[in-house]
């Protein structure tokens, strides 16, 4: 079953359809499917040819574009805004496009469909035939993409001024190998999904209507989203090698102090395990006074290392 089937007149008003009625004339067709639903996979079959039903039913899908005839094969990636999901899990759009005919398949719930799909029941035209919905559903997408690089960039602009503060808490690079996993997820899609959209811009498929200034500004800021989720990556690896130059300090700085001490301690060590052996013939052994004297002689050799190392420049 499908998840819903618009009838769409000339004047683009959609109207409630079935699978098993004909298109009434003068109308195109939208069905959308659930690509997990039962029968889904042969029901796309019997409205598409064998060669796009194969390539819209893949398992695993990344952005691409192809023209066959006077059809289009369009799969996109659009953000995940699902509840109890990241957004940056992208969810796929398989899209096929005719003359009269749009097929759109989903595994996971998209908004932008559900929100298109909502302003179409209330009432909203759809003028411009299937290559408007095409368009439409292009830009949706990329309007939440762009949503979701400038929420990356706003964390990324406040971990950078927060590191600047006298007062910077410990913690405030703690989201930083989230933030990095999330930017590599949208890149792995965006990119070729940014190619996608200048490919269909560049060579739409012939006798297929599409609005070109649309598509043109779709691809444009999908390029945009792209540049800028290229700057968001290089500015959290910036951030990483600050963390990491952080820690090397910090590490540098416990092992500088800890030499400092073994360098104070090395001469008490050995006169205390000098007079600590149990032979005869040490110094001082005979006189009340051999403790008072060895333990200002270790005083006196803790000021001279001092010194040196003082005169040294080690501390």
């Amino acid at each position: 079953m499908a998840l819903f089937v618009f009838d769409i007149d000339a004047e683009g008003r959609a109207h409630e359809g079935a699978l098993d009625r004909d298109v009434p004339e003068g109308h195109w067709r939208w069905v959308h499917f659930d690509l997990a639903a039962p029968g889904t996979v042969a029901r796309v079959g019997q409205l598409v040819s064998d060669e796009a039903a194969e390539i819209l039913v893949q398992p695993e899908t990344r952005p691409r574009y192809l023209a066959l005839g006077e059809t289009l094969i369009l799969i996109l990636r659009g953000a995940n805004f699902n509840p109890g999901q990241k957004a940056d899990d992208m969810v796929s759009l398989r899209l096929w496009a005719g003359p009269e005919l749009v097929v759109t398949l989903r595994n996971r719930p998209i908004f932008a469909v559900r929100d298109l799909q909502g302003e179409l029941e209330a009432g909203r035209l759809i003028p411009g035939g299937p290559g408007e919905l095409v368009a439409e559903l292009t830009e949706r997408l990329v309007d939440r993409i762009e949503q979701v690089s400038l929420r990356l960039d706003d964390q990324v602009d406040e971990i950078e001024v927060a590191i600047l503060e006298p007062d910077c808490p410990p913690d405030v690079l703690a989201p930083l190998p989230e933030l990095r996993r999330a930017s590599i997820r949208l890149l792995r899609y965006l990119r070729p999904q940014s190619e996608t959209l200048r490919k269909l811009e560049a060579r739409p498929p012939g006798g297929f209507a599409l609005p070109q200034d649309e598509i043109r500004e779709s691809a444009n800021r999908a390029q945009r989203a792209l540049e800028e989720l290229d700057a968001v990556h290089q500015r959290l690896g910036a951030l990483a090698d600050h963390q990491y130059a952080q820690k090397a300090d910090q590490l540098s700085r416990n092992g500088y102090g800890l030499s400092v001490v073994a360098a104070i301690f090395l001469p008490l060590g050995f006169v205390t395990g000098l007079f600590g052996m149990n032979v005869g013939g040490l110094p001082f052994d005979a006189t009340p006074w051999g403790f008072v004297i060895v333990c200002l002689g270790m005083a006196v050799s803790v000021i001279l290392v001092l010194l040196v190392l003082r005169l040294l420049r080690l501390i």
